[in-house]
């Protein structure tokens, strides 16, 4: 009996104790949940305090970008305008340097014309051989006979260098503009030559062309030759009177001026769009 007794109280843990372990668990739990809840709190308010922090200084840095934007800006709109008033002096400048060059080339025009018309008496006599001055006087008198005019016409007379290829020219200065004129009509109407000139000459020699013309500087040959170069296949008249050279396409056709070698590239154009003179 005894034994028995003993067999039923032998249990480590009683109903109480038990009870007390639950209630250790729950309080535990809850602990453990409050500790949470209170990280949880601490993180947010950390969070919150960094996240305060970033945005301050993101909106400082903004802010400095910003007044960095407004002074490059201001600095741009100085350049801005700096460039502006520049250009307007450049324009300026320009204009200034357009209108020089213009009373420039009216002024050099001038020139070309007064030079011009200080040979207005004067014809060149082009094709005959080197010759003393004695035998140039021979031959201009020779000349003013084959012509039908007068040697008393001449006032003086020179030659004039050349290229070696060819014999100088003579350069004849008339007494009057009239007289000028006269030799140069008479030459027209005649076929001169050396030969015809000068008797004595070489076969060879007496057959090339004596030209009698109106003496030109050395502007206006250039300008004749070049206007010849450009037109002597698409007109049928290029020639030079009174220090003007003249551009025609046929007869009882509109006459153009060349002064200048501007005014040849602008009469080939029209002649371009025209197809017509």
């Amino acid at each position: 009996m005894y034994e028995k007794n003993v067999s039923r109280t032998s249990s480590f843990f009683t109903p109480h104790e038990e009870a007390d372990d639950d209630d250790s668990v729950v309080v535990n739990s809850l602990n453990t949940q409050i500790d949470t809840q209170k990280l949880i709190r601490d993180l947010s308010q950390e969070l919150k305090k960094t996240f305060r922090e970033e945005i301050v200084n993101l909106e400082t840095s903004i802010d400095f970008l910003g007044d960095q934007l407004s002074t490059i800006d201001q600095t741009l709109k100085k350049y801005d305008n700096k460039i502006k008033e520049l250009e307007n002096k450049n324009q300026d400048l320009q204009n200034k340097n357009k209108n020089l060059e213009l009373r420039v080339s009216i002024v050099e025009q001038e020139i070309k014309t007064y030079q011009q018309k200080s040979l207005s008496n004067m014809v060149e006599i082009a094709g005959i051989p080197e010759a003393s001055l004695k035998d140039v006087n021979k031959v201009l008198e020779t000349l003013a006979s084959e012509l039908n005019t007068k040697v008393s016409d001449i006032q003086s007379s020179q030659r004039l260098p050349s290229s070696k290829d060819r014999p100088n020219p003579i350069l004849v200065e008339m007494k009057t503009k009239a007289a000028q004129k006269q030799w140069i009509k008479a030459v027209k109407e005649k076929c001169l030559s050396v030969g015809t000139i000068l008797p004595n000459s070489p076969k060879e020699v007496a057959e090339q062309r004596v030209y009698i013309r109106e003496a030109l500087t050395k502007y206006l040959k250039t300008l004749l030759y070049n206007t010849k170069a450009k037109f002597s296949k698409i007109v049928q008249y290029i020639w030079c009177k009174d220090g003007k050279v003249l551009v025609r396409k046929g007869p009882n056709t509109k006459i153009y001026y060349i002064c200048t070698g501007n005014d040849i590239e602008l009469l080939l154009k029209q002649l371009d769009s025209s197809k017509t003179l």
